[in-house]
């Protein structure tokens, strides 16, 4: 069966990731690839979050773990669908505070980035003041720690943090994710 355009770019992501890891040029290759996409293409990519495209021949299970093909795949369609810009706002905040999947965590932190670049900043932070603490642990968890490293190198997503740790739940998970590191 022929693949499709999004099973094509997901797979040269994912594989991307599994070599190279998150580097500037896999920011650089999504931003690429989504122009390659339309809006319609964001069903099709979610339909992936769960049923990703074929196995690169770069993947390892011993290497990478069980699960690491899956969450490379989803990490490149979030960050394909974070390339979409403020249009794909709408789509991601239906999986964000949607029904509970491990792939929430990923829509939440797409929200935080793009008020960190100024997209709807306002309307986002009071959005995630006022939903983040209906949601699970894990989903909360997961949506802080990819975002840890870049506390330092962006000042724009440190002041973000800065405004959401009025959350109560928020500083709790960024406490439990720092506290070993101090």
């Amino acid at each position: 069966m022929k693949k499709s355009n999004c099973e094509l770019i997901v797979g040269e992501l994912a594989d991307h990731l599994l070599v190279c890891g998150l580097d500037d040029e896999f920011c650089e290759l999504a931003r690429q690839k989504q122009r390659g996409l339309r809006l319609d293409d964001l069903k099709e990519l979610q339909s992936m979050f769960h049923h990703p495209p074929e196995e690169s021949t770069s993947y390892s299970i011993e290497k990478h773990g069980l699960g690491g093909w899956l969450s490379a795949c989803q990490f490149s369609i979030f960050e394909l669908i974070y390339n979409f810009g403020e249009e794909a706002i709408p789509f991601i905040r239906k999986i964000a505070w949607g029904e509970y999947d491990w792939t929430q965590g990923n829509a939440i932190e797409l929200l935080i980035r793009f008020a960190a670049n100024g997209i709807q900043r306002e309307d986002l932070i009071q959005e995630i003041k006022e939903e983040f603490p209906k949601i699970r642990f894990e989903a909360k968890l997961y949506s802080i720690e990819p975002l840890l490293s870049k506390l330092e190198s962006s000042p724009d997503i440190k002041l973000v943090f800065d405004e959401l740790m009025a959350i109560e739940e928020f500083k709790e998970c960024y406490t439990e994710l720092t506290e070993d590191d101090a």
